[in-house]
């Protein structure tokens, strides 16, 4: 990948405006693509759309970012397209044909856009992404996977993720996305129904990586009335300025990540996908204000 690609997706990502709330933009993050076996004979695949929703021809990268592994110097595989005005192109099995050299794995996707547009009139991009599970001949059954810049969380601010369940009917899966130059450890506590700490673990997130847990990888043996997942950055580990200010750049973005959940139904395979909604009350008794990455309406504390 050319470096300067890659410092578009860092610096592009940190410096998301308030136009955000329209999520169509020059920069979109697929927070999950698969193409793996699970759990009592799935078999998980991915298809990607993606739509130029501007006026001018866009030079589209799409990079895939491994789960599990560093992914600095941000090297990973990339494919790249060119879109027309109004043009929408759909892949039905994104990893096995955009990036077969992976092999059978998951991860997240950053698709970018470029064009020589004139700022009076910007190109942007819409995409919309499915993991589903392939194994029934018969019929599909999946989750759709929105862009994830709406989802997009700074230390020492927490992301929550409301009706996680597991029991004969149900499991869930937790995903964490880590946008940060380094490592990052978090604290993933499991609450009850009523509020009651059913787990507490950390786990560590490699650079610019995905990991995922089961409920019972995070210490869960049951749950059959649908509880709470929050996801924070150990404060212990935070040893940069998690304070923004106007203008992020290299030097500060750390903590940057993102969370889903996706509950899997036992039987039949189907699922659902939610993106971790914000908890920004601590980062703004740290901080005085939310990260100016993030649209100040869409800030919200959940305390």
């Amino acid at each position: 990948m050319h470096p300067r690609t890659a410092i578009i997706v860092l610096v592009g990502i940190a410096s998301v405006s308030p136009c955000a709330a329209q999520i169509a933009l020059p920069i979109q993050i697929l927070p999950v693509m698969a193409k793996v076996s699970g759990a009592a004979g799935t078999d998980w695949m991915s298809s990607l759309s993606v739509s130029n929703i501007g006026h001018e021809t866009a030079d589209v990268t799409a990079l895939f970012f491994r789960e599990d592994q560093s992914n600095i110097p941000l090297l990973g595989p990339s494919h790249v397209f060119v879109l027309g005005p109004g043009e929408t192109l759909t892949t039905h099995d994104v990893l096995g044909e955009w990036y077969p050299s992976e092999g059978n794995t998951k991860g997240f996707l950053v698709v970018i856009g470029e064009s020589d547009t004139s700022e009076e009139d910007p190109f942007v991009l819409s995409v919309a992404g499915r993991v589903f599970n392939n194994a029934n001949p018969e019929a599909t059954y999946g989750q759709a996977v929105p862009s994830g810049i709406l989802g997009l969380m700074v230390a020492p601010g927490a992301s929550n993720l409301t009706g996680a369940r597991l029991d004969e009917h149900v499991r869930s899966n937790l995903g964490v996305v880590n946008l940060s130059l380094f490592p990052l450890d978090m604290v993933i506590t499991t609450f009850g129904a009523d509020g009651t700490i059913l787990s507490s673990v950390q786990r560590r997130v490699q650079s610019y990586s995905l990991s995922q847990w089961s409920l019972s990888q995070l210490g869960v043996a049951s749950l059959g009335t649908p509880g709470r997942i929050e996801v924070k950055v150990d404060p212990n580990s935070i040893t940069w300025d998690p304070c923004f200010g106007e203008e992020p750049d290299l030097d500060n973005l750390q903590g940057i990540f993102m969370t889903y959940l996706s509950r899997v139904d036992q039987v039949t395979g189907d699922a659902d996908f939610m993106l971790g909604s914000s908890d920004w009350y601590d980062y703004i008794a740290r901080c005085e204000e939310v990260p100016s990455m993030i649209p100040a309406h869409l800030a919200f504390s959940a305390r």
